[in-house]
Parts: structure tokens; sequence; C-alpha cells
């Protein structure tokens, strides 16, 4: 990659960053329904697959606030909502986002949600752009506290063939998606799935 791309493409992980941390504000984030929740454990970047040009580091901390990673669409709760953000200085992108529910019921119909958004992801990108055709994977269930689940996405993008790995997975209340994208190289799949244990496992 030249310099300008590689400037470029800094430029626009910049820009991504500042646009996720503007959405949540702690201020107006106060829980209304009783005490808010501890906020869960969160991945460590070197906790990440390893990346072949350089090593990770966090973009975002954990914090509280909504985000929303690749895919997942549908409304997120007031309060009791948290992610990280993690890159490379020029390849790479990551994140983490977890929701604890007030009752293990409405975290497994959450869990549920997410991943019926995952899967209806490449209909809607095609929807978006019939000209871009979109390749989804199911990379198969994880058996991790209650469960996980890894999916991968592939597509022409503006820097070359995107690779997205997008992954849900519970502990009780709480259920966390973590996402990993770039367009260098083939995706790591296996990889990807310890660190999806990993996160699951840090959870509580």
């Amino acid at each position: 990659m030249n310099k300008g791309r590689r400037a470029a493409r800094r430029a626009a992980i910049g820009g991504a960053v500042l646009a996720a941390a503007v959405l949540g504000s702690p201020a107006a984030l106060a829980a209304d329904r009783g005490a808010a929740a501890d906020m869960p454990g969160f991945l460590e970047p070197s906790d990440l697959p390893p990346d072949p040009f350089s090593a990770w580091y966090f973009s975002s901390f954990p914090t509280d606030g909504p985000y929303w990673p690749l895919c997942v669409t549908s409304a997120l709760p007031d309060s009791d909502v948290w992610h990280a953000t993690y890159s490379t200085p020029e390849t790479a992108g990551a994140a983490q986002l977890s929701v604890t529910l007030p009752t293990e019921a409405e975290a497994v119909e959450t869990a549920a949600r997410f991943e019926g958004e995952v899967r209806g992801c490449k209909q809607r990108m095609e929807q978006e752009d019939p000209n871009r055709p979109v390749t989804f994977w199911d990379h198969g269930g994880l058996d991790v506290e209650e469960g996980a689940h890894a999916y991968g996405l592939g597509f022409q993008g503006g820097w070359g063939y995107q690779n997205q790995l997008i992954s849900v997975g519970r502990d009780g209340r709480t259920v966390t998606v973590v996402t990993w994208e770039s367009n260098w190289g083939d995706p790591p799949v296996d990889a990807f799935k310890g660190t999806t244990r990993t996160a699951v496992n840090k959870l509580h």
C-alpha cells in the first residue's frame, strides 16, 4: 500500500473511531430501572487474532454507551451497554459490544436477535448495493459458557476485498458481539474463534 493510501486509511479509521466515541455520552445513559450493572470484562488488544503486520491497540477503551458493530441493526437498551474498539496502524479493525439485560430470558432473546441480524446481513447489503455480491459463511457454534456462534462475510470494498468476522456469545444475562475486519489476506477464522471464547469467558 503506498503512503497516500496508508494516510487515507488511517484518516478513515480515525474518523470512524471519533464517530463511535460521539455516539455515547455517559451522562445521557443513566439507568432508569434501578442500579446499573457492573461493566463486564473486555478483550485486551493482545487477545485479538495476531496481525501479520503490527500489534493491536485500543482505539477506544472499554466504556459505557451504545455502539453498533458489523451487521447489528436493532435498538440497544438505554443503559448497561458498553463497547470497546481496537485497531492496528494500517490493516485491521475490531470491536466488542456487551449488553447486560435485566433477566436471562431477555439475554437469550437479545442474543437470538443479534444472530438473526448477522445471518440477514448478506441480504441487506446486497439490497443496498445490487452490484456488490456478498459471500456469507457460518463458521459454527462454540462451546463456551451459554454458547457463542461465529460468522463471516466477504465482499469487494473500497480498499480491496473486505473480510469480516462476527461472533455473538452469552454468559448469563450478558450478551457480547465481537467483530474483526481487514482487507489483507485470508480471515483468521480459528484465531477469531479463540478470541470469541476469551471474550465470553472474560465477561464475568
